[in-house]
């Protein structure tokens, strides 16, 4: 199989049925351990609350990566979009060159957080960028080997929360 095809099976509009079971599955548990909550309307959000750097910050969680962090990188910064954003590159201590590579990007947007402890992993690497100040108002992941696909991908997905007012696509 070509790289990646495995790893997507479960979206292939081909595989609905299976998506049917893994979605009845969960559900099933999530209502065993009391986590469940049944579709309905709750309460609107306002999303104008608050005070943020940037209306998003892209978080770019990343160790060891010198060879993808900056298409990963320019792929964010190429993005066009109605608001102001960020990069929050949480460096997991690489040891690679990838610390290099993000500082010489020289672009304020990009901001390079290296966490205090050795390890947090993925998750604690989110943790860290949402809870820094330089936060915007929507975290938006991007793995640092991925790209974005057009350079309104960033728009579209902050366009989602307000049309949906949620917190969480």
């Amino acid at each position: 199989r070509k790289s990646g095809e495995k790893q997507f099976d479960y979206v292939n509009p081909a595989q609905r049925n299976v998506q049917i079971e893994m979605e009845l599955a969960c559900t099933h548990h999530l209502k065993q351990v009391g986590a469940w909550l049944p579709p309905c309307k709750y309460r609107k959000i306002d999303l104008s609350t608050g005070e943020f750097p940037v209306e998003a910050s892209v978080v770019i969680p990343v160790l060891n990566r010198e060879s993808t962090i900056a298409d990963a990188i320019k792929s964010v910064l190429g993005q066009q979009t109605s608001f102001k954003f960020n990069i929050l590159v949480v460096d997991n201590h690489s040891t690679d060159g990838t610390s290099d590579i993000i500082d010489a990007f020289g672009d304020d947007r990009v901001v390079h957080i290296i966490p205090e402890r050795r390890d947090l992993g993925i998750g604690g690497c989110w943790n860290e960028a949402v809870n820094s100040e330089y936060c915007g108002r929507f975290a938006v992941q991007l793995d640092s080997d991925d790209l974005y696909s057009s350079p309104s991908t960033l728009q579209m997905v902050v366009d989602e929360f307000y049309k949906q007012n949620c917190a969480m696509l």
